[in-house]
């Protein structure tokens, strides 16, 4: 039933079907020959009785008001005094006036497309938190919720369902595994994994947004023998995955987290924004004798990214120890992740020691890379009837040698001893690049006053010397059974890797060296040096490419300065006129040409080539014609390139 005080109008057209007479929901006129006055408050009401000022006019019943009201409709407009109830014949016969029965269809319980009147009184719709993605994609909704039956939904709406259903299913093609992402795209912003990707920025689910990397693809085999004047698009930019390399490091320096869920201090120190670094792998107290944990960190001072090494638990009893940071600090090496600072903290409910070296993102362990989860999954490829991927290539692995002798040279020509040469603690931070890190922690976790440097010196080595067994063999066991290990290498590897991984391993009698170690790896150090230099080519070809798209940048910002400005120096067409009026016209020429259909011409090279020829300033002639096709003018990029100085000059003076 409708509230009181409402009015419920019969909308059924009986004059258009002639069986609408016996429809047992419309009202029944007395005479069949009135016609229904017409509802529409356009229409200026007709005076019939006298009476007419005792009765409330259907405007202000229907409606709410009259727009005749004053201006000669005699019907009532006071709806604060009840209109006398008078017998009007015209009033009696209409099909629909105030005084219809209530619609009441006679199917209601049959849930055929209708929706009950109880319905209005539902309660509110309250989202229920933690809803799984799966079955909020597929439009399940919380149990406090009101229900969606099938009986409830349109044709096009089970469509759509479907269609979402369908969608979230598989979302794997488009490269999105988290179905806290597919929650978001179809539409859920209330469950916690279902974040939306513009509206929130939420830290507890870790949600990654997809790189939007170039979308330019690789050049396909039939089209990449070019004649040498021809240039494909690829010539003008980056490789493609040296662009996504520096885009997953950038990523991975902006990344944050919700400190209060994970447990972190807010400030720690001068940092802030802490960001775990070692979720997936296990404190394991084998190699400092405490648990360890890393973060990503801000520094408040120079706002740059730094990674904080936390030793839980461990008070420090000895000032001197935080002296010996300071021998550290000065160490600055290729191979070695610097160490910035140390000090103690209470932030995290313990007694903790921090150490703070320089970030470097996407870095993984020496261990991971070949012996986590994806080297042992990757050594399962057969190429050729063999495991290929169970043995590391000999070049990598001299490679990592020279770089980890380096580093010890620079150690222990400054008087200190590494003490720590693991897989775990030695940093990849590129395409064989690696650098020892965790330097300086042993120093203060053992501090001594008088310590042995000699001693420790040649246990770097010694160590150094189980590292190369260890990859060689890729086994974390090798070293304890050096016969067979040694076997082994000597089965897959040349004479020279099997010599210095024996001299390493041997005993200090005589006492070991660095430079003997270089004075082995003399021929290989040169091999590692034309890489190196060829990698620095390939690198520097890169950077004069973005060094080109630099230039048409700082054009492009320029035409932005220029163009449509709407006054300037009092004068609202001075973009219009002038100078200013040549380069609007070349912008249309290099952006909002049309082809022979009329359609935006969509050319990348189009527009590099004009650009790069207007910033060299050549002297070749263009013919740029007016929007309304009357007027042509014959220029040439020189001088459309002083045109656009004068114009920038202008712009600079006014400052």
């Amino acid at each position: 039933m409708p509230p009181p005080g409402s009015t419920t109008v019969n909308t059924v057209d009986q004059t258009s079907n002639p069986s609408a007479s016996a429809n047992p929901w419309a009202s029944k006129p007395n005479s069949a020959s009135a016609k229904p006055a017409p509802l529409n408050s356009s229409a200026k009401p007709v005076s019939l009785t006298n009476s007419n000022k005792a009765r409330t006019c259907r405007n202000i019943v229907i409606h709410g008001f009259c727009k005749y009201e004053g201006k000669g409709c005699e019907f009532n407009h006071d709806v604060g005094k009840p209109a006398t109830s008078v017998s009007s014949p015209e009033l009696s016969k209409a099909k629909l006036h105030v005084n219809s029965p209530i619609f009441k269809p006679s199917n209601l319980s049959s849930g055929s497309g209708f929706v009950k009147a109880e319905a209005i009184n539902a309660p509110e719709f309250i989202p229920k938190q933690n809803q799984d993605a799966n079955a909020l994609a597929a439009g399940a909704y919380a149990a406090d919720a009101r229900p969606v039956t099938q009986s409830f939904a349109t044709p096009m709406q089970s469509s759509l369902m479907g269609s979402i259903n369908n969608l979230s299913g598989n979302f794997s093609q488009f490269g999105i595994n988290d179905m806290s992402m597919a929650g978001a795209m179809t539409g859920n912003y209330y469950g916690e994994g279902a974040a939306n990707n513009y509206y929130y920025q939420g830290s507890g689910s870790m949600l990654h947004q997809p790189l939007q990397y170039h979308l330019y693809n690789t050049p396909l085999p039939h089209v990449s023998n070019l004649l040498p004047h021809q240039k494909t698009i690829h010539g003008f930019f980056i490789s493609d995955s040296l662009r996504e390399e520096l885009h997953r490091k950038n990523e991975m320096i902006l990344q944050t987290v919700n400190a209060q869920e994970y447990g972190l201090p807010e400030e720690l120190h001068e940092y802030h924004s802490l960001y775990p670094l070692d979720l997936t792998q296990e404190r394991s107290t084998e190699v400092f004798g405490y648990q360890s944990s890393v973060y990503k960190s801000t520094c408040s001072q120079d706002g740059r990214t730094y990674a904080l090494r936390r030793i839980e638990g461990f008070r420090l009893t000895n000032e001197l120890a935080m002296q010996t940071i300071e021998s550290w600090r000065r160490i600055r090496h290729a191979n070695i992740v610097s160490i910035r600072e140390a000090f103690t903290s209470k932030a995290f409910g313990d007694h903790s020691l921090v150490f703070v070296y320089d970030y470097h993102p996407c870095s993984k362990t020496l261990y991971d890379v070949h012996f986590g989860a994806q080297a042992q999954l990757a050594s399962q490829v057969v190429v050729g009837g063999s495991k290929s991927a169970d043995v590391i290539h000999e070049r990598v692995l001299w490679s990592y040698l020279i770089q980890l002798t380096s580093a010890l040279k620079k150690i222990h020509s400054s008087g200190l001893a590494a003490r720590l040469i693991d897989p775990t603690k030695i940093l990849v931070t590129g395409k064989n690049r690696v650098r020892l890190n965790c330097c300086g922690i042993m120093d203060m976790l053992t501090f001594d006053t008088a310590p042995n440097i000699a001693h420790l010196q040649q246990d770097d080595i010694l160590n150094l010397g189980q590292l190369m067994m260890t990859l060689a063999c890729k086994s974390l066991t090798a070293t304890h059974n050096i016969q067979k290990s040694i076997d082994y290498i000597s089965q897959t590897y040349s004479q020279d890797m099997k010599s210095i991984i024996l001299f390493l391993m041997s005993q200090p009698v005589p006492m070991k060296t660095v430079d003997q170690i270089i004075t082995m790896l003399g021929p290989r150090v040169l091999q590692e040096i034309n890489d190196v230099q060829n990698a620095n080519d390939v690198l520097e070809s890169d950077l004069g490419r973005e060094l080109e798209n630099g230039r048409l940048a700082r054009l492009l910002m320029k035409f932005g300065f220029i163009n449509e400005r709407p006054e300037f120096d009092m004068d609202p067409a001075w973009s219009e006129t002038g100078d200013r009026y040549i380069i609007k016209l070349f912008r249309d020429y290099v952006f909002h040409q049309v082809d022979e259909a009329g359609l935006p011409v969509l050319d990348v090279a189009h527009v590099l080539t004009c650009l790069n020829k207007l910033d060299a300033g050549v002297d070749e002639k263009i013919v740029l014609m007016s929007r309304d096709e009357l007027s042509c003018l014959i220029v040439s990029y020189r001088e459309i390139k002083a045109c656009i100085e004068s114009a920038f000059r202008d712009l600079s003076k006014s400052k």
